[in-house]
Order: structure tokens, then sequence, then C-alpha cells
């Protein structure tokens, strides 16, 4: 048996000190003809502290459902603009490569997007709709180049955590996977003081938070160009030639260089502890997915089953009621007795 109490335990604290007051003046006055009532009086009030702490025995296990939680979260800097994925191909056509692999696997699941570039933002809250999420991502593309404040892969990873805890206090029971999609590049300081970076460290905190999932990393080492998006613009000049970014901070203005910074993701991928794995890699990221579906079904498992348990208040009731009948019954024979003594 365990104690599982039905009243806050401050109030049966109390309710315990008044009845120790009520069974001691009751005492303080009886004489030897009325210790009787004291005893009576002692175990109505131990029984209704039993009952207010509330004895209980295990019940069977119910059944609660468990889902997968498929968290995106993906870098719209414009270095990922860069055309370094896959040959010459801009790494954002690679992220949106590699969700559709992971989608095809992970049916059934609830997903969301975020997305980080001078701020995170929820683009896409958690959704069993998968056409939503193929949706969306035809149409995702970077932050416009005159938007720009910088990189950093940090950046999202206070918010992330703060939209992981609220949604496991909600649904404990669910198993989250997170997905990152980055470049890892940093630049642009001189931004920041505008666009938040971040610290390394915050991803700690996401840590305890997820189940699972897969760090995913873009571009080369020797780096890509990035063609300028402006409204309205696909990034071609008016005569039709391409428009790339420029670096200003050096020389002869040339074409910016966008690398990938593997040591950050890896560091990332080390934090929230899962695996970093560099696109295009087909067969990783398959491997990675079903991985994440299967330990999903394990933990569920786990956790699809909600202790429960069984209130045993009634014998205490019962007593309850025969020693008030016996407290009354008590007082209306007194009582008769007064009245027939004329003292009443």
């Amino acid at each position: 048996m365990i104690f599982r109490p039905v009243f806050h335990l401050a109030l049966l604290g109390i309710i315990a000190v008044l009845g120790a007051l009520f069974v001691f003046l009751s005492a303080k006055r009886a004489t030897r003809r009325h210790v009787m009532d004291v005893l009576r009086r002692f175990l109505i009030v131990v029984t209704v502290i039993i009952m207010g702490a509330g004895p209980s025995i295990p019940g069977e296990a119910q059944e609660v459902t468990s889902t997968l939680e498929v968290y995106f979260v993906i870098d719209r800097t414009g270095s990922m603009a860069a055309e370094d994925w896959d040959g010459s191909k801009p790494r954002i056509d690679g992220v949106r490569n590699d969700i559709s692999i992971m989608m095809n696997i992970l049916t059934g699941s609830r997903f969301s997007i975020m997305s980080w570039d001078s701020r995170g933002h929820t683009d896409l809250p958690l959704t069993s709709d998968a056409s939503a999420v193929i949706s969306y991502m035809d149409s995702f593309d970077r932050e416009l180049s005159s938007s720009s404040q910088g990189s950093s892969v940090n950046r999202p990873a206070q918010d992330l955590a703060k939209l992981l805890k609220k949604n496991k206090e909600r649904h404990p029971q669910n198993v989250r996977a997170l997905f990152v999609f980055s470049d890892g590049e940093t630049s642009n300081q001189d931004h920041w003081t505008s666009a938040p970076s971040g610290n390394a460290s915050d991803w700690d905190a996401v840590k305890e938070y997820i189940d699972g999932g897969l760090v995913l990393g873009y571009g080369t080492e020797e780096g890509g160009p990035m063609k300028v998006l402006r409204l309205g613009n696909s990034g071609s000049q008016s005569g039709g030639e391409p428009e790339y970014i420029h670096d200003s901070s050096k020389p002869d203005n040339p074409i910016a260089i966008s690398k990938i910074d593997e040591a950050a993701l890896k560091d990332v991928a080390s934090r929230v502890g899962v695996d970093y794995v560099h696109s295009p890699d087909k067969s990783a990221i398959e491997s990675h997915a079903r991985s994440v579906l299967d330990k999903a079904t394990t933990m569920a498992e786990s956790r699809n089953l909600k202790d429960t348990y069984r209130y045993i208040i009634w014998p205490f009731a019962l007593l309850l009621g025969a020693l008030l009948a016996w407290e009354g019954a008590t007082l209306a024979l007194r009582a008769q007795q007064l009245r027939n003594s004329h003292a009443i």
C-alpha cells in the first residue's frame, strides 16, 4: 500500500493539528467515565487523516498513445545559397533533397520546421500532415541578401530548447528526434549587435529533450559562390547574367566564397548527442532515419504504459461512519438523560 494524498499536504497538516487540539481538550475535560469518548474522537481524527492521505494500491497499467515528433531545424542564412553541394548545386537544394529522403521513411510521424537567419523562427508547428511539410519545402529558400546579418550555427539553440521543453511537458510520452541542416559557417560578426549569435553551449540544453536525430553538413572546404536573392529576383542581373554576392572586405571586391565549417557542426552533434553526416550521403541518411524510427518504436513501447493506482478509502469510510454514528448516539443519549433529570 502507498499513499497518494487527496488533499494538499498543508491542508492535511492543518486537519491533524486541529484534530489533535480537539482530542486534547476532550481528554482534559473528561472523567474516567468518559475515557471512551476521548478514544472514539481520537479514532475519528486518525481515520479522517488516513482517508485524506489517500491509501492506494497499484492498479493495471493503462496504455497511452506515443508519437514520434520530428524537428527539422534549417539554416537559411545567405551562405546556404553557396553552389558546392553535390557538385555545383546550391546547398539549400541539398536540404530539400535530404528532407524528402527522411519524409519517405518517417511516415506517420509529426513534423515541425524551425529555421534561422538573423533570428530563429518556428515556420511549421507540429503537424501530422506530411503534405504540409512537402509544400513548405517546395517554396523554402534562404533569406534575402539585403536582410543578411551574418551566419551562426548557434542562433536557434535557445529557442529550440524552449520549444522542446514545452512540448515535452505537454506530451512526456512522445519520442523526439532532431535533424539540423547547416553549413556551420560563422561570418559577419560585425552585424551581431542586432542579431545575437548565441553560444555553442546553448546546444547543451537541447540534449535532455531529444531521443535521437542527426546533424547534416552542407558545402565543401573549397567553398562556393552565392547568388544574390532579391524580391522578385532569383539571382540574375538585368542582362540575364547570374549576380553573385561580393566580399567587400577584400581588395578588388571579389566574389565571396562560403566554406563549410565541419568542426562547428560536429561540435553541435556532440553537444546534443547525435551523429554527424556530410551531405550528400543518401545511404547514411536513410540508415539514420530508420534507426531513429526503430529507436522511437522501442522507446514508445516502454513509455506507453502509464502506472495507475486505485484508492482504497471505502473501508475507512465505513469505519468513520460507524464512529460518527457512535458519537451521535452518545450525544443523543446524554441529551435525553439531561432532559429526564430536568437539567435542561
